[in-house]
Order: C-alpha cells, then structure tokens, then sequence
C-alpha cells in the first residue's frame, strides 16, 4: 500500500515497495479487496439503520486506499481519512486530516474503521483509542490479528516487517489473542456486537503464508 509520505523515501526503500508491491501482484496478495467488501456490507447495514448516507472516520487511513474503494458506495456520504503525517487530500469524497488536528477537532461520525493499525500502536493501548474515539462515534469496526502462539506471533511479525519495513512503520512485539482483545473491550464502553474470527484477507500464496485464523473483525457499538 502506498502512503502519502512515500515521495520521501530512499532509493532502497522505494525499491523494496515495488518489489513488495510486484510480488503481491503475482501471488494475489491484494490485502485490501476482501475487507473494503466486508466493510462495504457493514457500511450498507448502518446506512439503512439510520436511514441516510453515513459519514465514515478512516482512523490510520495510510493512503486511504480502502476509503478509494469504500467511497464508490452509494451509502457513503464522506469519508475522513487520519493519520499521523502531514498531506494535503481531498476529492469529492474523500478528504484527510493529520492526527494533530483530527485530535482537536469535535468532528461526529457514524462510523469510524480501523484497520490493522492497533497493534503497531500498541495492544494494551487499544482500549484509550476505543474510549477516545467514542467522542467522535458510537460505532466502531476494527480489523485486526490474532496471534496463537510463539510461531504464529513471530510470523506476523515477520509479515509486519515484509509489509511496513520501507514506510518506516514500528513493527510490534506482540499481537492480541482473542482473551487479550476482549479485556481491552472491557475496559471501555463499547460492547462488542459481532466478532467476526477466520476472516480470510487474502487468497493465493499469501493465505497460505498467513492463514485465515490470523485474521478477526470486530463491531463495536458504545454502550450509553
């Protein structure tokens, strides 16, 4: 995937993306297909819910790669993309705003996602996020890794590392177990009304290399 603070990278670093990129290619390792169509479904379902076209929070949006294909619904009105560099981003769509002034902002959404960004922030800290971001929305999906054991830690860091290494992103130590996800929920006020486990993000090779059981979604909707 590429971010917006690619342009400043190395030589080195750039050729790692389009070797990363290329392989993903050949071995249908889109990572993105098979959650823009989950989130698509859950988009549909909160839009008829509240009868009119929903705002979405992108919450550590990248290059709001999801949110490009999220954005060609029809039940999206608009879509913030945030994360934590500076860009300047917006179509008709689509707009994007650095974490710095998203954390000021009193904006409301309907929706907020979360997409294989709470681990590199750190496991044991999802559950301040969570609260923080209750400000903003009532509901939340969050895609994310279970670990399952020694093995299966370190290969998900491994693929953390073939992925994130040439973005300069922090690969973590450690990933959540299904116990660990559901601590962090309770230390917030959002209950979890879906958890969707065995998610499979992607074909060929790569769900060979990182199986299904690796995978989770989750729906969170705040209690009060």
């Amino acid at each position: 995937m590429i971010r917006f603070n690619n342009q400043n990278s190395t030589f080195f670093k750039k050729s790692l993306i389009f070797f990363s990129d290329t392989v993903r290619t050949i071995f249908k390792g889109d990572r993105l297909r098979r959650i823009s169509k989950k989130l698509q479904q859950i988009s549909k379902e909160y839009s008829h819910k509240k009868n009119k076209r929903i705002v979405i929070i992108d919450y550590g949006c990248g290059s709001m790669e999801i949110s490009k294909r999220l954005q060609k619904s029809k039940y999206i009105k608009k879509i913030i993309g945030t994360d934590i560099f500076d860009f300047s981003y917006k179509e008709k769509k689509l707009s994007y705003l650095a974490y710095k002034d998203f954390s000021k902002s009193k904006i409301k959404a309907d929706l907020i996602i979360i997409v294989d960004v709470l681990h590199h922030i750190g496991i044991d800290k999802a559950n301040q996020i969570l609260n923080n971001l209750s400000k903003t929305s009532k509901n939340i999906v969050v895609k994310d890794h279970f670990e399952h054991g020694f093995f299966s830690r370190h290969l998900l860091r491994f693929v953390d590392f073939y992925a994130n290494y040439a973005y300069g992103v922090k690969i973590p130590k450690k990933y959540f177990d299904e116990i660990s996800w559901q601590n962090q929920i309770k230390k917030t006020k959002f209950k979890e009304k879906k958890l969707i486990k065995n998610f499979q993000q992607h074909d060929g090779l790569f769900n060979f290399i990182l199986s299904k059981k690796h995978h989770f979604v989750s729906i969170l909707e705040h209690e009060s």
